[in-house]
């Protein structure tokens, strides 16, 4: 009771709360001085800079709590700062965090806060409201910082930021170019922040600065007489260490394993972890290196149209508010799934319910045809992926995001990739009954962490991906009638199913595959093509810009297990 007692007459003087809620404005930068990769002089500028303005600022009024009810909105982000730090261990709250936030659906949201509302509570209660309430108490007492007491401290916290930008100068010995936007939270979270909102606003003008672009698309060979469809499948947060195609030992994928005609490419890299930036590079000429012009011109869907093909597009999942969804509206029928009523608002549908709609599609005409497949496929809930007869792998129910349900989250897992296969079979079943020339292409937009290693990370958009992120299955297939009249284009795939490969290939692979040219083609990028040239894997940073993907952080972790699945990078 004693100390108690001592704690409250502690916090009952101005001058100690001051110095109190400076303290509380920088635990994300010293936390942030062990997670980041940052020399140690621009570590500890990274500290005393801040340290010193926010004590600069807790000086503009004579009671400090004031001040710091006028910067709730910094309080609530530090709050979501150190939730994002437990759940990836390490970065700022990245740009693509901040774009999840409009491109996620009511029941992404609710599956994962559900399932990390201890730590959010756990931040609330141990830090944002002890916060408020030293505030609050501040504001109510009759004490006040005296004159003299902010004249002295205003020049010592001006000093004490002189010394911050000295520390800034060091890291030049060190081949380290400072950068405040990029080295100092919480600058770099707002610079984030407002580089989200520019590509929000771009993403939102895209009908307009999109409206003049043609492809000029022609086709350049076709099938005579016969009736030509080619699906797209775009699948949700697989990885390919999970598929037995690719080795694992489960049978996961017993249905890919047994389709003739099936190539399957076992060196892939995603360009993206975040499903907003990868699918839209899948569906369209950017990539990770020119991924600007996606503001500029249109997707594969129109790509297709200018061809001469009925386009179709069925997605499972609400991405009408992204660049993914405007893609799709290109479409000459587009079937959003994740309107349908399902019993409740924060429930998807699984996706064995598109089938019926593809088919009722394919049955409309005997035209040729582009189809686009959005997939749910194993996106955390994973044990909501699936119906119940999918439940091959038990115990397969998680009470929450902890290591101690390793086994039934890889288990849920495993039931969803099992689902994907059955999706997958049912497509190609379909396609063979109709006696066309077709092809199947699928692949996911990137992969997941599922408490791999000792690291303990947890699924997936982390502003620094692992090898579980990166790594994803990609495969083809063409039925028997494609071999027939194209079989140059079977042959030449197979034989570039080790070479190493980008999601920023599905565009000009696809068009490959339909004998369709463009004026963006690259036949070195088609991997039905003898001119496809092996390059180097770019990864489109959180600003956008490209970087080799074995050098955005990865871990002596994460390079045993591209070593371990024979996986190529430049080991300089």
């Amino acid at each position: 009771m004693r100390y108690f007692t001592n704690i409250l007459r502690w916090i009952s003087s101005q001058e100690h709360l001051y110095f109190l809620f400076g303290l509380l404005f920088i635990i994300p930068n010293c936390v942030f001085l062990f997670t980041e990769p940052l020399p140690v002089p621009v570590g500890l500028a990274s500290i005393v800079m801040p340290l010193a303005f926010w004590m600069g600022v807790l000086l503009l009024a004579r009671k400090p709590g004031v001040v710091v009810w006028c910067l709730l909105p910094k309080i609530i982000l530090d709050g979501g700062q150190l939730v994002l730090l437990y759940l990836f261990g390490e970065s700022v709250i990245a740009v693509d965090m901040f774009l999840n936030l409009t491109s996620s659906n009511a029941s992404e949201a609710s599956e994962l806060l559900g399932n990390i509302f201890l730590v959010i509570v756990c931040v609330f209660f141990f830090y944002t409201l002890p916060t408020l309430w030293l505030a609050t108490r501040s504001v109510l007492m009759k004490d006040r910082l005296t004159a003299v007491f902010r004249k002295r401290w205003a020049f010592r916290s001006l000093g004490l930021f002189g010394v911050g930008v000295l520390l800034c100068f060091l890291p030049s010995w060190q081949k380290h170019s400072f950068s405040l936007k990029n080295d100092v939270y919480p600058v770099n979270a707002l610079y984030n922040l407002y580089f989200a909102i520019t590509k929000s606003n771009k993403n939102a003008n895209y009908s307009i600065s999109s409206a003049d672009f043609k492809f000029n698309s022609v086709r350049t060979g076709q099938a005579d007489g016969k009736r030509e469809i080619y699906v797209l499948v775009v699948g949700e947060t697989s990885r390919a260490m999970e598929w037995s195609l690719y080795g694992y030992e489960r049978n996961t994928t017993p249905r890919m394993k047994g389709l003739d005609g099936l190539v399957h490419f076992t060196d892939v890299v995603t360009q993206s972890n975040n499903t907003h930036k990868s699918v839209p590079i899948i569906l369209s000429a950017a990539s990770a290196e020119n991924y600007g012009v996606i503001y500029d011109e249109k997707s594969i869907v129109t790509a297709f149209k200018e061809a001469g093909f009925r386009t179709l597009v069925i997605a499972n999942q609400k991405l009408t508010t992204s660049m993914i969804g405007a893609f799709y509206r290109e479409a000459d029928t587009f079937i959003d799934m994740s309107t349908f009523n399902t019993g409740s608002y924060l429930t998807s549908l699984h996706d064995a319910a598109l089938l019926p709609y593809l088919e009722k599609e394919l049955d409309k005409s005997d035209e040729d045809m582009f189809i686009v497949l959005h997939t749910y496929g194993s996106h955390f809930n994973y044990h909501e992926r699936y119906p119940a007869e999918f439940r091959i792998y038990t115990p397969d129910k998680a009470e929450g995001i902890r290591q101690s349900y390793k086994k039934e989250l890889r288990n849920a897992y495993d039931n969803s990739i099992r689902y994907t296969d059955y999706v997958l079979g049912e497509i190609v079943d379909m396609l063979k009954k109709k006696e066309v020339c077709a092809s199947m292409l699928y692949l996911s937009d990137h992969g997941e962490d599922i408490f791999d290693d000792a690291r303990a990370r947890y699924l997936h958009a982390s502003p620094i991906p692992t090898y579980y992120q990166l790594h994803i299955p990609y495969i083809i297939w063409f039925s028997d009638d494609y071999r027939t009249v194209f079989p140059e284009k079977y042959r030449t795939a197979m034989s570039h199913g080790a070479y190493p490969v980008s999601t920023n290939s599905v565009f000009h692979t696809v068009l490959d595959i339909a004998g369709v040219r463009t004026s963006v083609s690259d036949s070195t990028l088609a991997l039905t093509n003898p001119a496809f040239a092996v390059r180097d894997r770019m990864f489109l940073g959180d600003h956008d810009e490209p970087v080799p993907f074995w050098k955005v952080g990865l871990k002596k972790a994460d390079f045993v297990m591209l070593d371990k699945w024979k996986m190529a990078y430049k080991k300089d």
